[in-house]
């Protein structure tokens, strides 16, 4: 009997988009020096051994304390107020302000019980428990902002993701069938529906330089045995007909969960289960990856465990066998496979540090190591999966210095550089702004 490790339909275990960085769907840790060459204004925000919540300039300077005995998650800041989810009550979203000393803590959007938010651009998007998704401005002094954008969202399918000027969520056909869907932004015209089904959370919306794919589970109903019934669908980013890649031989559940989004392909493991802690179990498993024809190629003999795209066609990958690989793909197929020198291999992740391609940073048992342009690696001294956070659109590499008292430091991506930001100890880095 195979089960499904459904992804949850609450927020607690879905990782709001923008807060951590998105390489990888199914890693474990997605937590989380300055450089003399580190001009990138923002914010690192921290707590202290005591749990006060701080935040540092990232460019080096005066840390500021912003609330004592913090109790908050889901951290999400904009140059005027800080976001978060109370640990008390996962259904209140919190918001402080950051430019008014001694401002208390205050509920945004009044008693509503928010499932999901997410924060872009200049605007916060939530759901509400009645399946409404609102938008506001997010530096809006206070609640008049509040637009009602759409309405009959499927509240046990909560993600959803703003992309361009569109947003993807699940929806109640007719009050009473789930249909991924699409919709204007800011509220206005109709609801565009994709496929009957529904996208499991935000992860699964996936966006492109000309078209959004979307992973559509056309049997959501069933959440204990693994069924074939993941659709990839594309469509253009401005809405537009969408086109499924594999509607006539859907992708197994359980691949598609334990799977990865590159730039052109979906990465999959044939052959995973789920044991009876909810594990994955690779013993079987094979790594594959699907594009956005349809078409499916074999990637490696062990399953993918985490994946980075390093763009030119290489795709870095960590096997479930603990080792880590880059490999070319070219017409439809890999033809050729490097495995790394190194061992007990966990995670990889593209810190995108300013360069079209950006950094690419191997975890393993000796610590994190950068991968250098003839595929060579350079360790990241004092850099550890325990002690390290990487952040979307973030540069450099944030971590507390066991050498120094876990003192904060930010690390450039090669290595090279490092700044001291703040005197320890740190005990949690929650999330880094660039504003």
């Amino acid at each position: 009997m195979k089960k499904i490790q459904r992804l949850t339909k609450r927020l607690g275990c879905i990782l709001l988009a923008g807060v951590l960085i998105s390489s990888a769907l199914g890693a474990g840790k997605l937590t989380p020096h300055a450089s003399a060459a580190a001009a990138e204004k923002g914010y690192v925000y921290y707590s202290s051994e005591d749990g006060s919540l701080y935040r540092a300039p990232t460019a080096g300077g005066t840390a500021q304390m912003i609330s004592e005995n913090f109790e908050g998650s889901y951290l999400n800041a904009t140059s005027k107020y800080l976001y978060f989810f109370d640990n008390e009550d996962t259904s209140k979203l919190q918001r402080l302000s950051l430019t008014e000393p001694g401002a208390l803590i205050s509920n945004f959007a009044g008693d509503k019980d928010i499932l999901f938010y997410q924060i872009e651009g200049e605007f916060i998007y939530f759901m509400d428990d009645n399946g409404v998704i609102y938008r506001s401005l997010a530096d809006a002094a206070d609640d008049t902002q509040i637009k009602q954008i759409a309405n009959n969202a499927d509240t046990e399918f909560p993600g959803f993701s703003v992309e361009n000027g569109r947003i993807y969520y699940n929806v109640l056909k007719n009050g009473t069938n789930t249909w991924a869907a699409s919709k204007s932004r800011d509220g206005s015209g109709n609801v565009q529906y994709i496929a009957q089904g529904a996208i499991p959370s935000y992860s699964y919306i996936h966006p492109g330089s000309s078209t959004v794919s979307v992973m559509v589970d056309i049997k959501p109903a069933e959440t204990y045995y693994s069924l074939n019934s993941m659709v990839l669908y594309t469509l253009p980013v401005n809405g537009g007909n969408p086109k499924a890649a594999n509607a006539k031989s859907p992708l197994d559940a359980n691949a598609t969960y334990s799977g990865f989004w590159s730039n052109d392909y979906y990465i999959y493991n044939k052959g995973v289960t789920v044991d009876d802690n909810d594990d994955y179990v690779y013993s079987k498993s094979k790594s594959y990856a699907i594009d956005k024809s349809g078409k499916s190629f074999q990637l490696n003999q062990s399953a993918v465990v985490s994946l980075a795209d390093m763009g030119g066609n290489k795709l870095a990958y960590v096997g479930s066998n603990g080792k880590g690989y880059i490999s070319t793909i070219a017409n439809g197929k890999v033809t050729s496979t490097k495995t790394l020198a190194l061992s007990q291999v966990t995670n990889v992740y593209n810190l995108k540090n300013g360069t079209a391609d950006g950094q690419i940073i191997f975890y393993a048992s000796g610590g994190a190591y950068a991968v250098n342009a003839n595929l060579s690696l350079t360790k990241l001294n004092g850099v550890t999966w325990d002690n390290s956070s990487i952040f979307n659109d973030v540069s450099g590499i944030y971590y507390y210095n066991a050498e120094d008292n876990q003192s904060l430091y930010k690390m450039s991506a090669d290595g090279k550089t490092k700044l001291k930001l703040t005197d320890g100890p740190v005990s949690e880095i929650y999330t880094v702004t660039t504003k």
